[in-house]
């Protein structure tokens, strides 16, 4: 393979992995560190979509046990203030509707994969809450024309909006759309911190990931601490806090992995036996972009594209079209992933790649290719 056909393999990975950026390159470690990047309350952090802040976070706040990984129904895991919002959703609506920004919200509503339409009445459908303890999101910023993705530690006190199973999808303040993280609390090597005072303080004990489970039901009412007086807030789904009603004060957070609050059957480590050869099964997507698995014989597999996805200006690799081979029965699969040249948009050639299910829920991606390898994070998608 020549050097200037090697680049354009690597440049499109991006298309054999699902049409995001690779989010690692190691030269070719079987298991690459992904950097963490920690973010406080009160700051914008990397790449934000917005220069003015379209929420306010409550800086100081001291993170409390419960960490580990977590449905977003759990009660208490959010805080707030009684009848005051910390997301202003109506400016964040404004500013993605505005047609002097819709290269943003292009970007924006595809790692919500959303229709671009739909953005005002999504966002219209979210609730403002704040982080009660450091928290770890794949975070999305914007730079030259594009949406960036990185895995991210977000302090306590930080403001969000969650969705209706309670997944935070938007850091309020520079309106940066979230996803669940590919790691969780213990998977955190901490020499993936960057920042040395962020990797002295890490404890994955008082660490969470919110998950759902492996069918989340639609939270009609949030039960929230207020931060404030130590009470109970109940905020419906969906509302400004404007018809927050007083509960008694939630039960506090258990440690993490005892009590109610840990984590769902789901979100567990697999077995020792392994999932059988069927949960690979599915539709999985990154950054609003899925592939659908498919059988094609015993222990063997096929990976089509969901939906159209644009590569690169005149490029477009059509729904449908394989881009994975998938053998074995889990839950370490192996097989080979299709480079796409996005001058001809033909297929170029087939490089070796692996898959790797945690749990359920959770399938990551890795692929060689010129001696670089570049892994991604999917989460499956409830059809």
């Amino acid at each position: 393979m020549k050097l200037s056909t090697r680049r354009r393999a690597v440049a499109t990975l991006v298309a054999v992995l699902l049409i995001v950026g690779v989010t690692t390159a190691c030269g070719g470690d079987e298991d690459p560190k992904e950097e963490v990047i920690p973010v406080a309350a009160g700051e914008l952090g990397p790449d934000p979509f917005f220069a003015e802040a379209l929420g306010r976070d409550r800086e100081g706040l001291t993170p409390r046990s419960g960490g580990g990984v977590r449905p977003g129904s759990t009660p208490g895991l959010y805080g707030g203030t009684l009848n005051k919002s910390s997301c202003d959703k109506a400016a964040l609506a404004d500013f993605l509707t505005d047609r002097r920004n819709a290269k943003k919200a292009t970007a924006w509503s595809r790692v919500r994969g959303i229709d671009i339409k739909n953005v005002r009445r999504y966002i219209r459908g979210l609730t403002p809450v704040l982080l009660r303890t450091d928290t770890l999101v794949r975070n999305h910023g914007f730079r030259n024309g594009v949406a960036t993705i990185f895995e991210s530690l977000l302090e306590a006190g930080i403001a969000v909006l969650v969705d209706r199973i309670g997944q935070p999808v938007v850091k309020c303040n520079c309106g940066n759309p979230l996803a669940a993280p590919s790691v969780s609390p213990g998977d955190v090597d901490t020499g993936s911190i960057p920042d040395a005072e962020w990797r002295d303080r890490y404890d994955r004990d008082r660490t969470t990931t919110v998950k759902p489970g492996k069918k989340p039901k639609r939270i009609g009412r949030f039960r929230l601490l207020d931060l404030d007086s130590g009470k109970g807030i109940g905020r419906t789904a969906g509302t400004d806090a404007a018809r927050d009603v007083r509960l008694p004060a939630p039960p506090p957070l258990p440690p993490a992995g005892a009590g109610t609050g840990g984590p769902e059957p789901s979100d567990a480590a697999p077995s020792s036996a392994g999932p059988t050869r069927s949960e690979i099964v599915g539709t999985w997507e990154s950054a609003g972009e899925r592939v659908r698995v498919e059988e094609r014989g015993p222990d063997t597999f096929t990976g089509r594209t969901a939906s159209d996805n644009e590569v690169a200006d005149g490029c477009v690799v059509e729904a449908g079209r394989e881009i994975w081979t998938v053998n074995g029965s889990g839950p370490r699969y192996t097989g080979t992933v299709v480079s796409v040249d996005p001058q001809t948009c033909q297929d170029v050639e087939r490089f070796d790649a692996t898959w790797e299910l945690t749990g359920t829920e959770t399938l990551k991606v890795c692929a060689t290719v010129a001696q670089q390898q570049g892994c991604n994070s999917l989460t499956r998608v409830t059809e």
